[in-house]
Formats: structure tokens, sequence, C-alpha cells
């Protein structure tokens, strides 16, 4: 045993192509960049080649979870998911993160990292148990949907082994796949399931006996109850209202009550419904039901904002969203930026390619209507075959200025275009337009600086909170001054935080108890780090990834203010209101600044690299002539 507590110190190394694993060491690493997401950027870093595309080989699928994983730390459940993305356009390095249970088995199998490279020459799945690891053949589950596989290895191995695993439509690579556990959890951006299927890896098996190693047990649990007063009973109800994201339905009739979707979530934010039937297939249906998911009912009043798409009610909603779960597609891109982009070109005649007319008419109102449209996607049947490229891919091959800039003139509070895609190959999201349009300026101007650098929509983990000082200051003079830019900074630290310790996305930060994560870092590791220690880490983990960025794609601040650009010339949803480029620009220098980066060129400058010790990062960018 080592004398790590929250960390395994082990990394499992598997290469699909040659049936090999080997168990590296992690205890440098885990130390530096703590887990999850940060730990991804470092092996990113050194695993992924620059030319290697997502579904070449080389392409690493990096599963990862922190210190805190699998311990009582509250909402510390999750695994973040990381390598060359598909859905992100073009394809770069992403991540993306699941709740769900996975991720504390993987820790009490020992291992706080998998790395999986290669593509196996025929089906398989990966069963690991402990220190035996296997790549088994997965001919018979090749096929099967996201719960089917999950039950038919559950009877092979057990109820209690934890699955990630995809569906058909990552068997057929397309960029909007997901890898899914349990019933709602997913990694749904960045095409991480297609990813997968690219590597004819349907699955990943774990079942641990070990156990995590807490430094200060009694302290964990005394900042568990500090932070969130004792879970909180959830009786069952049904009938009623039933309101999800400022919609609602009447008279759902259906057992329901709030359960957690993670390990060690105190929360229970989300709804589990039972017994509810199927419209256009016999049976029943019981799940989870959160986030985007319940926009399959209908698109009515979207944050309040009056834009009516489509209702099908609760029922027809419901199975839809099982479909693209079993199925294995994305969610959000379905309902934040597919669907809503087909019914308003529907309705302005611009979907005039024949391929569209396998799901034709565009009727979200009807149950079948949805089958159709996932299965064409899954299968790649017809325009499904465009559609499983994303809408961005889709919109750029069948023409921008047709399929994209086209007004929508139906019912809306403030024209828009019939696209939702905001940046980087996904919709948009809490930036003042599209859906979650809520965020009225000068806010959304934070989230313009957070779209700036990421890689996906980055509104995941990175909700912009802070204080309401902060935030008075940052309203009297939004372009200008520094205040702006510094929460920006602090919600991407902390980001980088909460996903490498892992904490909930949601939950965390808190900025009236900004020290929490310290906390409960030190109680589980016994390593006494401060905040502003803590913060540095996030800090390096930000900048590790964007040396990766501007090492492998040459990312710069050129490139990535004119990607966010078009977005936010749009007027916003609540007043009209558009970006000022020109002061915009402005504050993005003040970011730059700020983090450390060079004005001209958004590369990190080498004192910044050698302050974060990344000293060997800077050598090697300024190797490739890439250091400003």
């Amino acid at each position: 045993m080592n004398n790590l507590y929250g960390w395994t110190g082990r990394i499992l190394n598997m290469d699909l192509s040659t049936g090999t694993s080997e168990v590296l060491d992690s205890t440098n690493l885990v130390q530096r960049f703590i887990g999850g997401k940060g730990l991804n950027h470092r092996l990113a870093w050194e695993h992924i080649p620059a030319q290697a595309g997502p579904f070449d080989p080389e392409n690493c699928l990096l599963i990862s979870v922190g210190p805190l994983t699998g311990t009582p730390a509250p909402t510390s459940g999750r695994t973040e998911v990381g390598g060359i993305a598909a859905q992100t356009y073009p394809p770069m390095y992403a991540h993306s993160g699941v709740g769900g249970w996975f991720g504390a088995e993987l820790k009490y199998a020992g291992y706080d990292s998998l790395i999986i490279t290669g593509r196996a020459a025929a089906p398989v799945y990966v069963w690991i148990r402990d220190d035996k690891v296997e790549i088994r053949d997965a001919a018979d589950l090749w096929g099967l949907g996201t719960f089917d596989a999950q039950q038919r290895l559950k009877e092979i191995h057990g109820n209690d082994a934890r699955i990630l695993a995809i569906g058909p439509a990552g068997e057929n690579r397309s960029r909007i796949a997901i890898m899914l556990t349990d019933t709602e959890n997913a990694a749904g951006q960045g095409g991480y399931g297609g990813v997968a299927g690219s590597k004819n890896l349907k699955a990943i098996c774990v079942k641990g006996t070990g156990k995590v190693r807490v430094a200060h047990p009694e302290e964990l649990l005394r900042i568990r109850r500090d932070l969130a007063p004792d879970p909180k009973k959830s009786p069952e109800e049904r009938g009623g209202k039933w309101i999800y994201d400022k919609e609602s339905v009447d008279n759902v009739p259906y057992p329901r009550n709030r359960t957690s979707c993670t390990h060690a979530c105190d929360r229970a934010c989300w709804f589990e419904f039972r017994g509810v039937p199927r419209r256009t297939r016999p049976g029943l249906h019981a799940g989870r039901w959160g986030c985007i998911g319940p926009y399959t009912i209908g698109w009515q009043h979207p944050m309040g904002y009056d834009w009516p798409l489509w209702f099908q009610g609760f029922e027809g909603g419901f199975e839809a969203t099982e479909l693209m779960n079993q199925y294995g597609l994305n969610e959000w891109e379905l309902l934040a930026g597919m669907v809503p982009w087909l019914v308003m070109g529907d309705h302005e005649g611009v979907l005039t390619d024949k391929r569209f007319d396998v799901i034709k008419p565009i009727t979200p109102n009807k149950p079948e209507w949805w089958v159709t449209l996932i299965k064409a996607i899954t299968y790649r049947q017809g325009i499904g075959d465009l559609l499983a490229e994303g809408v961005s891919r889709a919109i750029a091959e069948l023409g921008p200025e047709q399929y994209g800039e086209t007004i929508y003139q139906g019912e809306r509070k403030r024209p828009t275009r019939i696209s939702l895609q905001e940046a980087w190959g996904y919709a948009g999201h809490w930036s003042g337009r599209g859906i979650h349009a809520v965020r009225e300026f000068p806010h959304w101007l934070l989230e313009a600086l957070v779209w700036m650098t990421a890689t996906r929509d980055p509104l995941d983990d990175t909700h912009i909170v802070a204080r309401d000082e902060w935030m008075e200051e940052f309203n009297k003079n939004p372009y200008e001054g520094t205040k702006g830019a510094e929460i920006a900074i602090w919600n991407e630290n902390r980001s980088e935080l909460k996903s490498s310790l892992t904490l909930c996305d949601w939950s965390f930060p808190i900025p009236t108890k900004s020290d929490a994560e310290s906390r409960l870092f030190s109680a589980v590791t016994g390593m006494e780090l401060d905040e502003k220690g803590l913060d540095m880490i996030g800090e390096r983990n930000k900048n590790m990834q964007r040396a990766l960025l501007v090492r492998n794609y040459g990312r710069d601040r050129a490139g990535e203010v004119a990607e966010i650009m078009p977005w936010f010339k749009r007027p916003d949803a609540t007043r009209g209101i558009v970006i000022d480029e020109e002061k915009f620009n402005g504050l993005v220098d003040t970011y730059y600044t700020l983090r450390g980066w060079d004005t001209k060129t958004g590369r990190p400058t080498r004192a910044t690299l050698e302050r974060l010790e990344l000293g060997d990062v800077a050598a090697a960018l300024e190797a490739e002539e890439k250091l400003p």
C-alpha cells in the first residue's frame, strides 16, 4: 500500500490494438494536477499526438477521477472523460463530465485514471475487477442500446458492477454520441461515444473491493455537515403540476420522488418517475429526469420567454428521452440545437435538400416523429447521416446562408436566426441567446469570455457565480476595469478544481464559502493547502489545457475571438443588446493580462508557466516556436 490518502496512485494504461495493459504510477501527476479534468489535461499533453484525429487509434479516451471521488465528500461521485472531441468543430481536445457511481467504483478498484488507446480488431468491452483486467469479446453486446448492454453485463458480472457504455449511435461513430452509465448519467457533450465506437469499445465494466483512504475522516464529516443541511426525505408524489425550467405540465399521475444522481450527493435535485407508459411501444418505463431532458415534452416558454415550437405531452417526452439515452445520443445537441433548428427551418421552408424527406413532415408534437428522427440519426439514414455529424457540420455542408442565417418569422419575442449554434460546434447555453437566454447584459459578457477560451460549451461546469458585491462592481462599468475578467478567471479556475477533485458542477463553487474545496481537499488527502494554494492548482490546470491547445491546434486570440463574435452580435433575448466588439476586445486585453497570457496572441508567457511550475511545458512550446 502507498502512503497516499484520497488517491490510489495508479493509472491503468490500455492499448486495444495490442490487447495489452500496464499500470503507471500517478503519484507525481495527481499531486500536481489533482485528478479528473486536470489530470486528463496532463495525460493528453503526454499521450495524444498533435496530428491525431478523434477517430484515429492514436486518440486517447481518458477517464479520470479525483481524490474526493468515492469518499463521503458531498457530490463527489463524478468522473471526467477527455480526449480529442469528435463533436468539437474543428476537432480539438475537450472534456465531458458524468455523474453516477462509476467513478467511485473505479477508485475502489484501485485506479485514478484509465488511458485507452488503439483500436480493437472486433467489438470488445473492458472488465476490471481490482488488479484483474481483461479485454473481452463484445460481439453479443454490439448493437444493443446502453440500457440493454448494461443489463447484460450485470447478468454476467453482478448487479453491483458499474458500467460506462455506448449505444448504436456510438458504434456508428456519430459525433454526437454519448457514453452513459445508469439511466440518465452521461458524458453527453463531446461525442466520446463515437470515439469509443471508433475503438470498437462497447463498454467499461468495473467492480472494486478496495476503499479510499481518508486522512481526517471526522473532519471530512464535519465539513460535509457545514456545507449542506441534512438530506431531507423525499416523499413520493403523484398528480398535480410538474415544473421544469419555467415550463410546466399539468396532472402528472405517475409516482415520483427526488433522487441524487451521483455518489455521496446530498442534494437530490432530479426527479425519478416510475410506471410511465410509452406512447409508441408497449410497456412501462422508469428513470430519472433532469437537465435539458424534459424539453422533449415541449418547448413553449424556455426560461420564461415566449417561443413556442412544440408540445407533445409528458408520456411522449419521457419516451423520447428514454430513446435518446438507449441509442446513445446527446440530448443537449438535439434539444437545444437540432430540433429547434429543424422546426424553425421547416417553418421558413429552407429544408429543401431531398435527404430531409426521411424525417418529414417535421412534427415534434407527435411521439412517432421523435422515434423516426432518433433512429435516422443513430443508423445514419437519409439526412440522419449528416445530422449524426452534429448541427454545426450539417449547416456547413448544406450552406450557412440558407440553413443557418435565415431569420425565423414565427412567434418570437425578438427575431432570431434558425441556427442556435454558438461556437466550437455546440448549441448556445446561458449566454443571452438561444435556450436559457435569461441572462441579461452585462452578465453574458462573462459567458463570452469563458466560451472564448473553451473547446466546447463550457457552461456545463463554469456556471459563473459570484458574490453580490463582485457583480455590483462589474455592472457599473462592464467593459472596463478588471472585475469582469476577475470573475471569469475565478470561475474558470474553480471549474478546473471542482472537475478535478471531483465535485458537482452545479453545487460548487460556493462564493460565500469559497474555502469549501480546500477544506475538503485537506481533510481527504492530509495535504494542508489553503484556498489560495488550491486556486493556484486550478490556474495551473487551466494553463496546462491552454498549452495543449496552443501546441496541438495553434489556438490564438484572433481565432477564438472570431469564433464567438457572430453569436454575441445577435440581439440578446431580453433587451435586444448586441456586443460592442471594440470594447469587448479591451475586456479581452484585461483578461489575457490577468491570466499572464500575451495580449497579442493569447498564449501563456514563459514567466506564467514557470510560476505555475510548468517549466517543461514552456520549454516544449519554445522548441516549437509557439511561446510568445
